[in-house]
């Protein structure tokens, strides 16, 4: 394995605290990213202990109505192409709130489970109608499973598994003979040519591209019968995965995009200590340019108390001096303090109060839904929109 992003010691991006001086103080750990070169793989060179980090977890997907919005066009694709109907048994992993099975209930009506070891959002889905099991994925699921599910969905949670042999295991013996896997993952090549290094937090331990997922399914008896790229987080994969002896047939997409991995270097090790030292630079001119503007008696706040903003507000060294609140619409969140930063999240309706001169959009990924959001309340100002570089939307 070899190192090529070091973040240096970072604190766990969701491990918001009750007050400002205890979230400066929350532990730190390395955040490092390695490369293997037989592989392809990318991931993190400390992994934290998993009931550290999801036990009990702010984010909730209801919440992002771009996500919502995936989830829809995600369910109309999956049952054209696979013919779904009423009587799928449908699980989803790590389900959160329950926000993509609900999506699929409301279209076909049909069976759904939820496992996610966060109690709280558990019961947040259980509200809703949603079956669940709290816990993590695992043999120990197993016999509280009636039947063999005609899908799996894994979505955006895949990169927090450090034991993936494991969990593909788990797949195969819930999964149906005929039944698909379909995970979505942020990807590799999109992380890297759009310089999204904000994503890298302790709770996405590996980084995939198409060689590693396709060598992952031939270890553990399936393979990987389609490949689609999507636009939500800044560029995800959708793969899609069944049993070796299935019938189902690969598609083109899956030799096509393999290949362009290979032609634009993605499994040699310069491609990614050449994007390291770009990355320092994006970095470094984040925090020159906030501090412009601080000296310029400009006033900023930041939208989204995200994992990927908690990243980009650390590995800049940016505190309260220089973005002064959060704006979050969570209620988990609202009311407590970043961790490493010790800036306070706040509702949205502070904006129009505090009618800052900028607003940096930490989760730039849904930039124009939020930028759309707060125009609505009547802001006039000016947004900072921070990956891949520093610009300014007015």
């Amino acid at each position: 394995m070899i190192e090529y992003l070091d973040l240096g010691l970072l604190p766990l991006a969701n491990n918001l605290k009750p007050t400002s001086e205890s979230a400066k103080d929350a532990d730190r750990y390395p955040l490092q990213v390695m490369f293997c070169p037989e592989c392809g793989l990318s991931q993190l060179s400390v992994v934290v202990d998993p009931e550290e980090m999801f036990s009990n977890y702010a984010y909730r997907s209801g919440i992002n109505q771009g996500y919502i919005n995936h989830c829809w066009r995600m369910a109309k694709s999956l049952i054209a192409k696979f013919g779904l109907t009423y009587d799928t048994f449908h699980i989803d992993i790590g389900g959160n709130d329950g926000t993509l099975l609900k999506v699929f209930k409301n279209v076909l009506h049909h069976k759904v489970l939820n496992v996610d070891p966060a109690a709280n959002l558990t019961e947040t889905a259980e509200y809703s109608g949603i079956l669940c099991i709290t816990d993590f994925w695992g043999d120990n699921c197993l016999p509280l499973i009636e039947d063999k599910a005609d899908l799996i969905t894994a979505t955006n949670i895949f990169a927090h598994l450090d034991h993936v042999g494991a969990f593909m295991r788990t797949c195969k013996k819930a999964l149906s003979p005929e039944g698909i896997i379909v995970i979505e993952n942020p990807y590799l090549i999109d992380f890297i040519e759009d310089m999204e290094f904000d994503t890298v937090y302790h709770e996405h331990v590996t980084y995939w591209s198409i060689k590693p997922m396709m060598e992952l399914c031939c270890d553990n008896g399936m393979k990987l019968i389609d490949v689609e790229k999507q636009c939500i987080h800044g560029g995800s994969m959708r793969y899609i995965i069944s049993h070796e002896e299935s019938n189902h047939i690969p598609s083109q997409s899956v030799a096509v995009l393999s290949k362009e991995e290979r032609v634009k270097g993605f499994d040699k090790v310069d491609r990614y200590l050449n994007w390291s030292r770009d990355i320092k630079n994006v970095i470094d001119d984040f925090h020159a340019k906030l501090l412009e503007l601080k000296e310029q008696g400009q006033s900023v706040i930041a939208f989204a108390a995200s994992a990927k903003g908690n990243t980009l507000l650390n590995s800049a060294k940016i505190d309260s001096n220089l973005i002064s609140c959060i704006i979050d619409e969570t209620p988990d969140k609202i009311g407590m303090f970043y961790p490493g930063t010790g800036i306070p999240i706040l509702a949205i309706r502070n904006i129009m109060k505090i009618l800052p001169d900028y607003i940096v959009i930490l989760s730039w990924n849904f930039q124009k839904e939020i930028i759309d959001k707060i125009k609505l309340l009547g802001y006039k100002g000016s947004f900072i929109i921070p990956i891949p570089a520093f610009s300014v939307v007015e």
